[in-house]
């Protein structure tokens, strides 16, 4: 069994803005006990599939695949800070992503269905793409933290996404790394038409 997820990459120049803000919160609240995320992994998760087998990892590389058909390349911004599951009771910080043509949306929408088509469970809960920075191992010694995050302002610069990622989550001594399985790049010339355009 393997715990694989799908997700989308941010650039390298957004990667290290990002690891930029950890470095200065981290630098401001030394003792507070904290996860931060590494800058080498951060992602945009699109859907979570957790442990599953050798066969359903194929079908799942051909639901990407065709979701990756409909989907022409698209432009985000990393942008706005946030807490799960709410301000009171942080327990994940996040940063949001600015997508003024919910092309995201829509890539998530197809996605969705397309692993529906191949047997896995819809999602229920509904879709919202954050960037997961941190999780806190004592919120209630963390409200400082928490706060200072909240009322940051923080936006990266416009990056390009062409490409749905397969990951690997391996569990280590020092925590997860996360391994590409494989890497699907949009193919707009594929786009399937709508009934009724």
């Amino acid at each position: 069994m393997k715990r694989i997820f799908t997700a989308i990459d941010i650039s390298d120049e957004a990667r290290w803005q990002v690891s930029d803000y950890i470095t200065d919160l981290r630098a401001e609240f030394p003792n507070v006990r904290i996860g931060w995320d590494k800058p080498e992994k951060l992602h945009l998760t699109l859907k979570f599939l957790g442990d599953i087998d050798q066969v359903q990892l194929h079908n799942l590389t051909e639901a990407v695949n065709e979701t990756a058909k409909q989907i022409s390349d698209f432009k985000l911004k990393i942008s706005k800070t946030g807490a799960f599951p709410s301000k009171k009771n942080a327990r994940v910080l996040w940063l949001g992503i600015e997508d003024e043509k919910r092309s995201l949306q829509g890539l998530n929408k197809i996605l969705e269905v397309e692993c529906e088509g191949k047997g896995f469970a819809g999602e229920k809960r509904n879709f919202k793409a954050h960037l997961t920075i941190a999780r806190l191992r004592e919120p209630q010694n963390s409200k400082e933290l928490i706060e200072k995050h909240l009322q940051n302002d923080f936006e990266s610069g416009e990056f390009s996404v062409s490409e749905v990622v397969v990951y690997q989550s391996l569990l280590q001594k020092t925590g997860s790394v996360y391994a590409k399985v494989s890497g699907f790049k949009f193919q707009v010339e594929n786009k399937r038409l709508i009934p009724g355009t």
